[in-house]
């Protein structure tokens, strides 16, 4: 475009300067610029080749040279003698005496207990046969005593009773006819003393273990549990 308008601009000096110039105006033909890509009138559009890319030159590739491997060198390891030092002389072991035991002391066995016989031997109940909930009144002692091949003697709680006494053989046992005083006492002692009674006629069998004794009925049921009764109980108490 700059170019166009310089080619015109040149026109018109030269045309000034050689005086060829006319009484009348010339006129310029209008150049219209329409863009770059229209042309001014009377000026030919200068064609663009399109640039013709060049082929790029291909230089070979070098030749690659084989690395030279070189060998490891080597190097001997001198190995030093290890310097054995000699173990430590182990200490002897330090003896203690044994300590002396000392003796047992052994204590006498206790002797065993000689079980009490049935007969001349002072009972008393500690428990009877259905005695439910009834018990003596304080102070009161029931006892009794087997004289052997004779009778049985004691206090029932209330009233003091006597009976025919019978070991058939070891283990058995049976009384007869029971005698007692008529006396009357607490309604607690007279219950006592009728199931104290009661079981003594029921009585069948017996067995003494250390220094209890327990009574029998025909069918194998406990009819009463005795101990020995304390001192100052018996025969002897009552008669002083």
């Amino acid at each position: 475009m700059k170019k166009v308008m310089l080619t015109l601009s040149a026109t018109v000096a030269a045309a000034f300067f050689s005086g060829c110039i006319c009484t009348e105006t010339t006129t310029v033909p209008e150049v219209k610029i329409a863009g770059e890509e229209e042309a001014a009138p009377g000026i030919k559009n200068v064609e663009k080749k399109p640039a013709e890319p060049k082929p790029a030159e291909k230089k070979p590739a070098a030749e690659a040279r084989p690395a030279e491997v070189k060998p490891a060198e080597k190097e001997t390891a001198v190995t030093k003698p290890v310097e054995k030092k000699p173990a430590p002389a182990p200490k002897p072991a330090e003896k203690k005496p044994a300590p002396v035991p000392k003796p047992v002391e052994k204590k006498p066995a206790a002797p065993a207990e000689t079980p009490l016989i049935l007969t001349d031997t002072v009972w008393t109940p500690v428990s009877l046969y259905n005695q439910g909930d009834v018990k003596l009144t304080k102070g009161t002692t029931v006892w009794f005593r087997i004289h052997p091949g004779k009778d049985i003697v004691g206090m029932s709680g209330v009233n003091r009773f006597s009976a025919p006494a019978e070991i058939p053989a070891p283990g058995k046992l049976k009384f007869g006819l029971m005698i007692s005083t008529l006396m009357a006492g607490p309604e607690a002692n007279m219950k006592y003393e009728s199931l104290f009674l009661n079981a003594l006629n029921r009585t069948k069998s017996y067995e003494i273990t250390g220094r209890e004794l327990k009574l029998f009925g025909a069918d194998g049921k406990v009819l009463m549990n005795c101990v020995q009764a304390g001192p100052g109980v018996g025969e002897d108490a009552s008669s002083k």
